[in-house]
């Protein structure tokens, strides 16, 4: 794996955020190797740059974005955003917990250490919230990601079934801080 993170940056989307288009194109081409895979398909088929923005606007939305040039102090030079992760603070019988959904990495970036990086500033959103957990979600049938998540401390804690189904559809994964 080439690490090609080290310009990159993690950023989250604030009230000027502009590029919630970018972000649903990542999504859908992030999420399209799911298609005939995963049972239901995934909400990210049905979501609309107005669902972007309401998720965005229901927590918080970070983004990867690449630096072509270096800016000079105190300025931002424009890049591209090459990934996203979407978060929401929500309670359980544990306590509050900081539940990420919707990592998609532009597929050109693919395999360059982005979604890890992305987790790396979920983590610290979360303990700066004094938030101790976080969770995600994973289809069944997405081995590869639930090792991923593995990799990165996380550790399955349950299951959930979507409606009209009645076998479990997901795998509920979490991470104590």
């Amino acid at each position: 794996m080439r690490d090609t993170t080290k310009d990159l940056l993690i950023a989250i989307a604030g009230g000027a955020f502009d590029q919630h288009e970018r972000v649903l194109e990542i999504l859908k081409s992030a999420f399209a190797g799911q298609d005939g895979i995963v049972d239901p398909p995934s909400s990210v088929t049905r979501l609309t740059v107005e669902g972007v923005i309401r998720d965005a606007e229901a927590g918080d939305l970070l983004t990867a974005e690449t630096r072509k040039d270096p800016a000079p102090p105190g300025e931002t030079s424009e890049g591209d955003i090459v990934g996203c992760l979407f978060t929401k603070v929500e309670e359980d019988a544990d306590g509050p917990l900081l539940y990420a959904y919707h990592l998609a990495v532009d597929p050109a970036y693919q395999g360059h250490g982005i979604g890890h990086r992305l987790f790396d500033t979920v983590t610290a959103l979360a303990a700066a919230r004094q938030i101790r957990r976080l969770q995600i979600m994973s289809r069944i049938e997405l081995k590869e990601l639930h090792a991923f998540f593995t990799g990165m401390g996380f550790r399955q804690v349950g299951t959930f079934t979507h409606d009209g189904y009645e076998q479990p559809t997901s795998l509920r994964f979490e991470k104590q801080l």
